[in-house]
């Protein structure tokens, strides 16, 4: 079973493969939201209302997705990588990571390393590093964007 998803993964394009992660975590971000919600409980952290919108659109569409993709996906993975950490484990280690930086909330925590899983196996899908950091940043840029747009028109 594990063998055959990972053939079907192998064999995507990679602008299918950034489709998939980004709709995978869109149904990420709406499951952990119901539960946030569930338990009285606010999965929107970080949507700031002192800035105006070009900052909001600056920060969390462009600077966060860039930062976060050469912190957490790159540097991270790529140390564990060197050294000698299987793949499996890069990923988890980027994803914990990434989820403890996101920290607002047990929610938005358990979302985030969801999320990190998503890019960091995106990461690790890449045919090279400069390929890898491509192919994690417009996903993320992409997904931030989405829910950019969402918290605008849908508060």
């Amino acid at each position: 079973m594990i063998s055959k998803l990972k053939k079907i993964i192998q064999d995507l394009q990679q602008w299918q493969l950034i489709v998939i992660v980004i709709l995978v975590n869109l149904l990420n971000s709406y499951t952990f939201n119901v539960l946030a919600e569930f338990f009285s409980s606010n999965l929107n952290k970080g949507f700031n209302e002192n800035y105006t919108i070009n900052e909001k659109i600056v920060l969390f569409v462009i600077v966060a997705p860039l930062l976060e993709t050469c912190l957490f996906q790159y540097a991270v993975i790529e140390i564990c990588k060197s050294q000698k950490m299987a793949l499996k484990y890069c990923c988890l280690v980027s994803a914990l990571i990434f989820a403890l930086m996101h920290l607002y909330n047990v929610f938005y925590f358990l979302f985030a390393f969801v999320a990190g899983i998503l890019l960091a196996g995106l990461y690790v899908t890449g045919r090279s590093v400069k390929n890898s950091v491509l192919i994690t940043l417009i996903a993320h840029t992409i997904y931030n964007g989405i829910v950019f747009i969402m918290k605008i028109y849908f508060p």
